[in-house]
């Protein structure tokens, strides 16, 4: 599945007709430059957009490339746009575990002469494990461009979790970012969401909706219009099957002429409101971990490392946090996010310790305060003799 996206000095008209036949699904929630070239498999993680200085290609033979780990029946969605004052137009390619690595998305490019400055690409993978997102240009020039990576199903651990009938605020501070929200939707519902522009913004705010993947609502995006004064835009979901349904809002065109292919900034307010009445909309939190972290440690004494194998799952994103434990003390091992990860899998950490006689391995999952029940929830205990100090 591709969406490409348009720029031009067209009028509003136009690109929402455009817009409304092949939608985007925004942009990631926080931004950070390229490295320094080459960039070359860059770790790239949900919610995060790659935007800055060193995000340029200068000649056709030039490579950008970014890496991402997925479970098979993921949906995720990529995007990559132009700069300002493109000089050629650039092309993403998708490729899949294995060896050969296959090609999960062919090389496609935007395309300035028809003003597609930026594309997009909803994925479900079949396959678990590294995926890598190749960025190039048509033509040797320089040119700079913005990539942005989103997990949308299951709903990633960076989206906010909306409160029914309580108003948010907040912007996207950062050109060609998105912010994501999350609410849980119930058959027996209907729900309103507004989105609604501050006053004085020069460009206009877009939503769009998704369940498991793929859009809940027909007519995806939504969008304010600066352009025939409608600084709001309110739209009604009843649910067709009960789940948490996915907001991703971003910057949309200012109506007249763009300063670039979603290269603006927008502060907006947002509500999702049951007008269904009484009881049909019931609130409902994410789920607690499965507590599933099984220790298996063994101790080398000739190296004096530690390696411990867990076997961790959880439904939602969690931090696992490791501790040593040796007489009256206790130390920290490691304290890592983990996303969501069902099946189980297992892991290795190691770790040197002295000749300490008998130590105890400490490790926890802790669910953030989204969760119905936050805090500790999953723990499990291993004892290591590692021999007489």
């Amino acid at each position: 599945m591709i969406r490409f996206l348009s720029s031009s000095s067209f009028s509003w008209a136009v690109l929402l007709a455009a817009m409304l036949l092949v939608p985007s699904s925004g942009w990631a929630n926080t931004s950070k430059n390229c490295p320094s070239e080459p960039a070359q498999n860059v770790s790239i993680v949900s919610g995060e957009t790659y935007w800055g200085t060193n995000c340029v290609l200068n000649t056709a033979s030039d490579v950008d490339s970014f890496t991402f780990n997925a479970s098979a029946g993921d949906t995720w969605s990529i995007v990559l746009g132009l700069g300002p004052s493109p000089a050629t137009n650039i092309c993403l390619t998708l490729t899949g575990p294995g060896n050969p690595p296959p090609v999960i998305f062919p090389t496609t490019c935007t395309f300035t002469h028809n003003l597609i400055y930026a594309l997009a690409t909803n994925q479900k993978l079949t396959a678990s494990g590294t995926y890598t997102i190749v960025v190039t240009e048509a033509t040797t020039a320089a040119v700079s461009y913005g990539l942005s990576l989103e997990r949308l199903s299951p709903p990633p651990g960076d989206a906010q979790a909306l409160v029914l009938g309580q108003t948010v605020t907040s912007g996207i501070v950062v050109p060609t970012a998105q912010n994501l929200y999350t609410f849980y939707g119930a058959t027996t519902g209907t729900y309103q969401i507004l989105a609604s522009l501050a006053p004085g913004s020069a460009n206009n705010v877009c939503f769009a909706v998704y369940l498991a993947g793929t859009s809940a609502l027909t007519g995806n995006p939504f969008c304010t219009f600066l352009h025939n004064g409608v600084v709001s835009y309110e739209t009604d979901l009843t649910p067709s099957q009960n789940g948490t349904y996915l907001l991703v809002v971003y910057t949309g065109p200012n109506g007249s002429e763009l300063v670039g292919p979603n290269d603006g900034t927008v502060n907006y307010s947002l509500s999702v409101t049951c007008i269904s009445g009484p009881g049909t909309c019931p609130m409902k939190m994410p789920p607690p971990p499965v507590c599933s972290i099984k220790d298996v440690a063994t101790y080398n004494a000739t190296s004096g490392i530690i390696t411990m194998n867990f076997t961790v799952g959880t439904p939602i994103d969690v931090t696992w946090n490791g501790w040593l434990t040796y007489g009256d003390t206790m130390e920290s091992l490691w304290s890592q996010s983990l996303p969501i990860t069902l099946p189980p899998i297992t892991v290795a950490k190691t770790q040197a310790v002295a000749k300490s006689g008998k130590v105890g391995v400490l490790s926890t999952l802790v669910a953030p305060p989204t969760s119905t029940t936050p805090g500790i929830t999953c723990s499990s205990w291993s004892l290591i003799n590692t021999g007489k100090p």
